[in-house]
């Protein structure tokens, strides 16, 4: 009992280092993933993460998939977020602030960091404060890793417009998962969205390539991958496509009034929108494929600016 007592005060004081470090880790490892996509935590998250730690950390995994992608500037006036080609705020009119890339790698360097941290301190206090077994530690430790990598793709088919709880493709075949809707282009080929499970040597992070694939076998990088507004695959491997912007400055008072209402009405949840449209040389409009909505009818559900909107 003596032994057992003396094993418990050398044990105590480093379990209770364990557990500092492993809040101060949690913080930091939130406060640098927000600050690289471009969110500002509120002070309650911090307050949260030093009395339920490992729940807050659990609760902020799931939460960040809604912040803002990294390339993206946000007005330091009204908070509204612009794409990086964005230069003057459209609702308060102020300069927005330039992406700083330095600053962008060193914060995802050390949202990357300290989430390995967290893991590494979570599996030591849990195998010396509650004993897990070595087959329940290596799960949890796998579904936290997996987390964290999944903000390495910013690619998210959630970004789909539901119908009734369903989503439908262009030739109006509906299904439960956003990612399994199919593509197809005017020849009548289909593209399915699969994804490829990598490892990064340099950093030893694992990631995910993501592609469209034809039904002759054709991979399609994700990320060129676009329809066009009759709701075709199209495919941007040369990188042509431009983030359409709408050109403000021959437009009237008037004009502006109603452009700029325009786009405090796309912030109502219950307005459906896709973020950002783009465009080629000849002015025609595109969207991500990961976007691309339908309704029952087949009909491209779209609305941004001053793209014209096909209701529900």
């Amino acid at each position: 009992m003596e032994e057992l007592f003396d094993l418990v005060m050398i044990i105590s004081p480093i379990l209770t280092i364990v557990d500092l470090a492993g809040i101060a880790f949690t913080i930091l490892y939130m406060h640098f993933t927000a600050k690289h996509r471009n969110h500002e935590l509120s002070p309650a998250w911090y307050v949260c993460a030093v009395f339920f730690g490992f729940i807050t950390l659990m609760v902020f995994l799931v939460k960040k998939k809604n912040f803002t992608a990294p390339d993206t500037k946000m007005c330091v006036n009204c908070g509204f977020r612009f794409p990086e080609n964005y230069n003057v705020c459209t609702n308060c009119g102020i300069d927005l602030p330039p992406i700083d890339v330095e600053e962008k790698e060193k914060t995802r360097k050390y949202s990357k960091g300290f989430g390995i941290a967290v893991i590494i301190i979570y599996i030591i206090s849990g195998l010396a404060g509650v004993g897990l077994g070595v087959a329940t530690t290596i799960a949890v430790f796998d579904e936290v890793e997996y987390l964290l990598d999944d903000e390495l793709s910013f690619y998210d088919a959630s970004d789909r417009i539901d119908v009734g709880g369903v989503y439908y493709d262009k030739k109006g075949n509906t299904y439960e998962n956003a990612e399994d809707v199919l593509l197809y282009d005017e020849q009548g080929r289909v593209y399915t969205y699969v994804t490829e499970k990598k490892q990064n040597e340099d950093y030893d992070y694992t990631y995910y390539d993501e592609y469209y694939v034809r039904d002759d076998g054709q991979k399609y990088f994700a990320y060129d991958c676009y329809v066009t507004t009759d709701g075709w695959f199209y495919c941007d491997k040369a990188g042509l496509l431009e983030l359409y912007t709408v050109d403000t400055s021959t437009m009237t008072e008037e004009e502006l009034d109603t452009y700029y209402n325009t786009l405090i009405e796309d912030q109502v949840p219950e307005y459906r929108y896709y973020d950002y449209p783009y465009t080629d040389a000849d002015g025609n409009i595109y969207y991500a494929a990961y976007e691309a909505s339908w309704n029952a009818q087949g009909q491209l559900i779209i609305a941004e600016n001053d793209i014209p909107v096909k209701t529900l």
